[in-house]
């Protein structure tokens, strides 16, 4: 079945000058104006009447088989559901593990990976843990990107962190250099996605590799940049020098200079917001607070909603450019990931469209040509939230 799309302002991210966008099966088809289905199709038009429509976002940091565990096992945060993510726009999603590795596992990560592709959205997933040595699903990270088609890179690897395995440089330089020929034997990004804990060390494991090996520096995604003040000046320093930096979107009881939108126009003040700057949710993961002895005093859980909540406060209260905070969870995304058809709005590229109202709330989510989410409600939901929902 044809859809089509007319009476848009589109953002590819960029705005351009057609309206309408023509969909067929999973990709599409045409962009352009005025366009009508021909008779001897079966099809659909759908009248936008003016409103936005954006890439769907990419979301590159989400715990979709649950994480957690810090406070034992009762804090392990629970799988997340289909219309979580596509009430949040988000129609393609990375999955990765976090401090627990031994309760939560890659084969684990990698089926419920394929459990929300199966109900109608894309997914990925990074190899690995918080811990190095890293758990992989075949015997070695090269052969997990070689072979296994999800896995694009390492992650979340843990470092500057009293919960990381502590790894020497040693270990991190020959992670790196794994996920690197796997990555190019596999036509992987094969980036390492590391997190990044409030530790004096920030950066330093990787400055110190960068200057003894042949590494580049491109090969890290280093994310919660945006943890601390010192954190993000090492951030800003490694992206200078033309390195990958991700930010962590719904950080509520952070500095207002240290959240998403405060950060983005800063950079953007200073014309540094380049196209090696991406924004994720560290979505369904703990989100635990310990005081200044390590000692955990709360947890909650984090919602992939903050994605687009914070990068439309961005938008709304701090003057970005709409295009330009787009690109940090769309086609920035795509070109560090490597992520082939996502991104962005072209001919030939996936389907995944979202629609905005005027108030730049997600309004209407396409995934692969699908609808599934129309005016604010899904239409489609998992496989599980079917069965509750008809309890209701």
């Amino acid at each position: 079945m044809w859809k089509l799309l007319t009476n848009a302002k589109i953002y590819n991210p960029e705005l351009i000058e057609d309206t309408d966008v023509l969909i067929v099966g999973r990709s599409i088809a045409a962009l352009g104006r005025n366009f009508r289905l021909p008779d001897y199709v079966e099809g659909e038009v759908i009248d936008l009447q003016g409103k936005i429509i954006v890439p769907g976002f990419i979301d590159a940091h989400v715990h979709i088989c649950g994480g957690g565990g810090e406070a034992g096992p009762s804090s392990r945060t629970p799988e997340i559901q289909l219309s979580e993510l596509t009430r949040g726009g988000i129609t393609t999603a990375v999955g990765c593990l976090g401090t627990d590795s031994i309760s939560r596992s890659m084969t684990e990560l990698l089926v419920k990976a394929k459990a929300l592709e199966d109900e109608g959205i894309t997914t990925f997933v990074y190899s690995g843990a918080y811990q190095v040595p890293m758990r992989s699903l075949l015997p070695t990270l090269q052969e997990d990107l070689v072979l296994i088609e999800k896995v694009i890179g390492a992650g979340e690897i843990a470092i500057s962190d009293h919960r990381s395995a502590q790894p020497q440089i040693a270990e991190l330089e020959h992670l790196a250099a794994e996920a690197r020929v796997g990555g190019m034997l596999g036509g992987k990004a094969g980036v390492v996605h590391l997190h990044l804990g409030e530790g004096k060390r920030g950066l330093q494991p990787i400055w110190t590799i960068l200057e003894h090996t042949e590494i580049p520096i491109t090969q890290f995604v280093p994310t919660h940049i945006n943890r601390t003040h010192s954190l993000l000046q090492d951030g800003i320093q490694f992206l200078l020098a033309g390195g990958h930096i991700d930010f962590t979107a719904g950080c509520d009881d952070f500095p207002t200079e240290l959240k998403v939108p405060a950060v983005l126009a800063m950079l953007n003040q200073r014309q540094i917001l380049n196209d090696r700057i991406t924004v994720t949710s560290d979505g369904n993961g703990s989100m635990p607070q310990y005081n200044e002895a390590g000692v955990l005093i709360g947890m909650g859980v984090g919602l992939v909603e903050v994605l687009w909540r914070d990068v439309r406060e961005s938008v709304l209260h701090y003057g970005l450019p709409l295009e330009v905070g787009l690109r940090t969870i769309t086609s920035n995304v795509a070109n560090v990931l490597r992520l082939i058809n996502k991104g962005s709005i072209r001919i030939g590229y996936d389907a995944d469209l979202v629609v905005l109202d005027e108030s730049l709330q997600v309004q209407d989510v396409w995934a692969l040509g699908k609808c599934m989410v129309s005016n604010k409600q899904p239409k489609v939901w998992g496989t599980f939230e079917k069965r509750a929902n008809s309890f209701n």
